[in-house]
């Protein structure tokens, strides 16, 4: 079925979904699809899954949730099928199209347009709150991440994990826009596939799902103390070829071979990321202003990378592919949260 930029709607889903592998939808589904799912109560659940189509955790969530259920959904969903092209093609995006969770601001292209229908019908249904779903390709802990620091918002990330990360940047995200309508989070699944990550994230869906507001925005048994925010970026630029540990025959730069097993520690000061096989111009560091921040983390001398003051990494891949398209990773700092909301 050839893939189009037309919003899919339908209070239905197709009667081979539950069984359906991410690379098969783009069979049965015309493309980007929105469904109202009609349960026992209302306000509706809003779930997005798919936005980067080699991340299936969403899709293999919400297809077990739906068999565990079995009967009528305790409360009405609406479900969002992102980027089932990419699906298709077992990646995060295509080359000819922009990255399906960076089109949620504004704008004229077709996908920019899709995502303000999309957001339109949300509104419309006012949401009791929105979940949207994505996979790392490093190691890192389940972690949700959220917007605002309301009580609400808080809360809810923190039934899926005590570890949550508060970023305002890129702000073109779907959960940046969801948050102006009802209580926001990402979920960080782990690594796409993952068995554990599917189950987590199904029975976090169940929870909310059968959960009344009053409980569901309530301050959970676990507390949230490890509360993170993302100050900075870190790109290579598009000519740099990147290499990890013995796999570094045609790289300019060789990072260490445990780079991912970094996130979510605390990087000392001095710590040796990697050897630069070139001169220059190999890594990049944007704050939330977009400034370039490069000199405050990282130096290079006699060749070795090393880092020039501690921080906290997330989502440091070694996926040569997703550094390209979207960057090698995310500079984070603790965020004295008992200072802002209580």
């Amino acid at each position: 079925m050839t893939t189009n930029m037309k919003l899919h709607l339908s209070e239905t889903l197709p009667a081979d979904f539950l069984t359906t592998s991410a690379r098969k939808l783009n069979d049965i589904l015309p493309g980007p699809s929105l469904f109202f799912l009609k349960g026992k109560r209302n306000p509706p659940l809003f779930i997005s899954i798919l936005l980067h189509g080699n991340e299936t955790t969403g899709l293999l969530a919400v297809q077990h949730m739906l068999k565990t259920i079995e009967a009528k959904l305790p409360r009405s969903v609406i479900l969002f099928i992102g980027n089932v092209r990419a699906a298709k093609a077992g990646v995060r995006k295509m080359a000819d199209e922009p990255d399906y969770n960076r089109i949620w601001s504004s704008g004229s292209s077709k996908e920019e347009r899709l995502a303000s229908e999309v957001l339109g019908h949300i509104a419309g249904q006012a949401p009791l709150a929105c979940i949207d779903i994505h996979n790392n390709t490093g190691k890192n802990p389940h972690y949700a991440c959220i917007n605002t620091l309301d009580r609400a918002t808080l809360n809810l990330a923190a039934r899926f994990s005590p570890t949550i990360v508060y970023f305002t940047e890129p702000h073109e995200v779907i959960s940046i826009a969801c948050s102006r309508i009802a209580p926001s989070v990402t979920l960080e699944c782990g690594i796409a596939g993952d068995t554990e990550g599917t189950l987590h994230t199904a029975d976090y869906l169940i929870a909310c799902l059968r959960s009344p507001a009053s409980k569901l925005f309530a301050h959970p048994e676990k507390s949230h103390d490890d509360v993170f925010h993302t100050v900075a970026k870190i790109s290579i630029p598009d000519n740099v070829r990147p290499g990890f540990g013995n796999r570094c025959d045609d790289a300019d730069i060789c990072f260490r071979s445990d780079f991912d097993l970094l996130n979510f520690t605390r990087v000392a000061s001095g710590t040796l990321l990697g050897t630069a096989l070139t001169p220059s111009g190999l890594l990049y560091v944007s704050n939330n202003m977009n400034m370039d921040v490069t000199n405050e983390y990282f130096s290079v001398l006699n060749g070795e990378i090393r880092t020039t003051r501690h921080f906290i990494p997330a989502m440091f891949t070694m996926d040569r592919t997703i550094i390209q398209q979207d960057c090698l990773g995310y500079i984070m700092e603790p965020y004295p949260l008992q200072q802002e909301n209580r």
